[in-house]
């Protein structure tokens, strides 16, 4: 069986091969991380209980995020919804301008 290192490097390259990760599982893995190194000195200790502050602080503020960019995207739902309704016209909506106005070239 021949092996394509060609299409291999180019893949891994071009970043096709990339898996998407989640941030939370990333920061899961962190904790995780965190909660397994055991210091040597009591500077370590500091160090470790200053790491484990930072990243509840970053999960914090991950959810917080998260949870607004849901509210978001239900409200961009409903505002699709309601455009589509009124067929394309929305008030304050635009409508149909020419692209040459809007700086568009195509």
């Amino acid at each position: 069986m021949k092996i394509d290192f060609n299409a291999m490097t180019r893949k891994f390259l071009m970043g096709e091969g990339k898996q998407e990760i989640s941030p939370s599982a990333l920061l899961q893995a962190l904790s995780e991380v965190l909660s397994t190194i055991k210091p040597a000195t009591r500077r370590d200790e500091n160090k470790i209980a200053v790491a484990r502050n930072h990243l509840h602080e970053v999960t914090r503020s991950f959810r917080r995020l998260q949870e607004q960019v849901n509210v978001l995207e239900e409200k961009l739902q409903v505002l699709e919804e309601m455009s589509s309704m009124a067929g394309g016209n929305v008030e304050g909506h635009a409508g149909n301008l020419d692209e040459e106005e809007e700086g568009i070239i195509r």
